[in-house]
């Protein structure tokens, strides 16, 4: 994500609000852009640089260790879309389903046992509703946008798909589990 501190920037990419300098702040310094990126790349300098590693460091390579940071973010994890992705095309071939599979994470088209979290938009899907009656992760798709930013698996419970919870709590959730 791009940062905007200064008001040129805000106002070169359309943003009318006031920027970070014209408030005379910054952002949270615990786990904002500009210190998630600086732990990535603490993480990653330490990787490349371990002495423990027998392959001489000329012949190392930066983006093999990227990528396999990015992977750990979601390892374990076995991904089903329900209508995040437009019915006339390949999921595989959808920008969610890479970003998701980079993470590390394993995505299908169909739910089966092995599946840990069911990614959609709306709770009423087929899938949704497989979800919740397995009590597995249902979840918005700015979950895996979330995990790619941060680099690191966001919490699920802060990612909820709309029409699951929203109106009736509990009651919600159990009438979709027995539909």
């Amino acid at each position: 994500e791009r940062y905007h501190y200064f008001a040129a920037s805000c106002r070169q990419f359309g943003f009318s609000n006031q920027s970070l300098s014209e408030m005379m702040q910054d952002e949270r310094e615990s786990d904002g852009a500009l210190a998630t990126i600086l732990n990535v790349l603490k993480r990653i300098h330490t990787i490349f640089f371990d002495s423990g590693v027998e392959t001489a460091l000329s012949s190392r390579d930066v983006r093999q260790v990227i990528k396999r940071m990015r992977q750990e973010v979601l390892q374990g994890c076995k991904l089903v879309f329900s209508r995040v992705f437009p019915s006339d095309c390949r999921p595989q071939h959808q920008i969610m389903w890479k970003m998701a599979e980079q993470l590390g994470a394993v995505c299908c088209s169909e739910v089966d046992p092995s599946v840990t979290h069911v990614v959609a938009v709306h709770a009423g899907t087929e899938k949704a509703r497989w979800a919740v009656k397995h009590k597995k992760f249902l979840l918005h798709p700015r979950w895996i946008e979330a995990c790619n930013y941060r680099w690191h698996r966001q919490p699920e419970e802060d990612f909820p798909v709309p029409g699951l919870k929203e109106d009736k709590g509990k009651e919600k959730v159990a009438e979709i589990a027995h539909l």
